[in-house]
């Protein structure tokens, strides 16, 4: 992986223009349709977060009617792209746009290579511009274009819908501890989400085999011989905080504690009591839910909830950004989606 710095570009004027700007000049939605043309821009799509490309989940309509998704990289010169090792990367292949400020190959205008044999679309904005920065740096002082889909609407309703996607993302998780207790015993299966859930939470840290090993077993110890049984009398306090102090086992920040207790804790608990119809635990379970502190803004969830203009302040709002996320957003579901204007209140009927 090529780490890349931060290009600068010095056109005949000598203006210096960086790459992020033209990044930003994309997400604000202020490159000229005509540079994109015939397509047709439906998402700019939500900045990237670490290596890969510049911005994901874009989407465009084809003049076939066909809505394109996926992911937009962004140069000042075409010939950054292979120059940056992309073209042998494959965490470029869902590239589909290669935005660039000019296109100084020789073969210009050309698609880019991707690795794997796939193409990507190389426009130039350039041209358009007079190959004018200052021009470029005009559009982006405009900010946001207002053109997202799903920039309208009620912010508190939002934020009401973003619960009940919560809602159903839980159910898919607790149906899937359900299933892997049935295959593999409520112990395993405790041990198989604890896992998955600290390699899903370690986030850019480089965390060892080893390291994780340590790390599960201080839970185990924290826990008992009885993880679940302990985790059920945990949940009976139908405080959040207790269950996360105990998941932080002296070794875990709060942030992270959290989490495990949302992607582990919960759907298992909630899938144990609907496999013994244990009432007085699925209340306790549901309390938790309720009430389990929402996480910090992070790249998946900024896009979105800015579109939306809503700062989650329950978990629970924080997974309905993500499972919007998931069936719209990463689908090329823009502007079909529950929150966007003229579908508004369809989430209820939607699948």
């Amino acid at each position: 992986m090529v780490r890349e710095d931060a290009p600068v570009y010095s056109g005949a004027a000598r203006e210096q223009l960086a790459e992020q700007e033209l990044t930003a000049a994309w997400l604000l939605g202020r490159i000229p349709p005509v540079v994109i043309e015939p397509w047709q821009l439906i998402s700019a799509g939500r900045a990237g977060r670490g290596a890969g490309p510049d911005v994901r989940e874009a989407a465009f309509a084809l003049p076939t009617g066909v809505v394109l998704a996926g992911d937009v990289e962004v140069h000042l010169r075409a010939s950054d792209f292979v120059r940056h090792g992309h073209a042998s990367d494959a965490a470029y292949r869902n590239v589909v746009l290669h935005l660039v400020f000019e296109d100084d190959r020789r073969d210009a205008g050309v698609p880019t290579a991707l690795d794997g044999g796939g193409q990507a679309r190389t426009v130039a904005v350039a041209s358009l511009l007079g190959g004018s920065v200052a021009q470029l740096r005009a559009l982006i002082a405009l900010g946001p274009n207002g053109n997202t889909p799903c920039a309208s609407g009620d912010p508190e309703g939002h934020l009401d819908a973003l619960g009940r996607e919560g809602q159903r993302r839980l159910a898919e998780r607790t149906w899937r501890a359900g299933a892997l207790a049935a295959q593999f015993g409520w112990i395993q299966a405790w041990q198989v989400l604890l896992e998955r859930a600290l390699v899903a939470s370690a986030g850019r840290r480089r965390e060892s085999d080893n390291e994780r090993a340590v790390l599960l077993a201080a839970i185990g110890l924290a826990l008992g011989p009885e993880p679940l049984a302990q985790l059920a009398l945990l949940a009976q306090s139908r405080a959040p905080r207790v269950v996360i102090d105990a998941l932080r086992a002296h070794v875990l920040g709060e942030s992270r504690a959290a989490e495990l207790g949302w992607d582990a804790v919960l759907p298992l608990l909630a899938a144990l009591a609907a496999a013994y119809d244990d009432v007085d635990l699925a209340r306790d379970v549901a309390a938790l839910v309720t009430t389990w502190p929402a996480p910090r803004p992070y790249g998946r969830t900024l896009a979105l909830s800015a579109a939306l203009r809503v700062t989650p302040r329950r978990a629970m709002q924080t997974q309905g950004l993500l499972h919007t996320q998931d069936l719209w957003c990463s689908r090329a579901g823009c502007g079909q989606c529950p929150f966007s204007t003229g579908a508004a209140g369809e989430s209820e009927s939607r699948p």
